[in-house]
């Protein structure tokens, strides 16, 4: 049996902020895909970082009518205990996914 290395870090709905996503003791997380939507109305600025602080990617929906999503590809490190978090001034969707790799 093939060993499992994909994992969804964060998903959430527009009504809801999603729970920051601690990396577990023994792991290693790399983080590849980030898919955000907005479904108009507003000007929302967002943002994904490592513990708040070491921010890795940002975006702003700027139309103010129109649905919109914003697509991050790339590979960022995160080790045991830091947090993944994604912020927003306003409501959005999405998802954050990569790998849960485990420790040596």
């Amino acid at each position: 049996m093939a060993n499992v290395y994909s994992q969804r870090f964060l998903a959430w709905a527009a009504d809801e902020s999603p729970p920051p996503f601690e990396v577990p003791t023994g792991y290693v997380a790399v983080v590849r895909d980030a898919d955000i939507y907005s479904g108009g109305g507003a000007i929302i600025n967002w943002v994904l970082s490592v513990n708040t602080i070491a921010h890795f990617a940002a975006g702003e929906f700027t139309i103010e009518a129109v649905a919109q999503t914003a697509q991050w590809r790339g590979r960022q490190v995160l080790n045991p205990g830091e947090f993944l978090v994604f912020a927003s001034d306003g409501a959005t969707d999405g998802m954050v996914s990569g790998y849960l790799l485990s420790l040596p």
